[in-house]
């Protein structure tokens, strides 16, 4: 199951991310790495892009970055 799969306000833990090493690392500078856990809060227009909640901030991503996050619902 990928990010864009999963319904909003509902928690996930991130299992894998598969994409390049450069956009591994500027996610997981942002709290989006491996055994995160997350926050759906809403989805763009046509899921375009969605916001995800990793503790206190809010972070927005595109749809090709999201399709890539392999998640678990928590």
């Amino acid at each position: 199951m990928n990010l864009l799969e999963t319904c909003v306000n509902e928690k996930c833990r991130v299992l894998s991310i598969a994409l390049d090493e450069t956009l591994k690392g500027h996610l997981c500078a942002m709290g989006i790495c491996p055994n995160a856990t997350l926050c759906v809060k809403r989805y763009g227009l046509f899921k375009s892009s969605v916001q995800v909640q990793i503790g206190e901030r809010v972070v927005a991503l595109g749809k090709e970055q999201a399709r890539h996050i392999e998640i678990r619902v928590a």
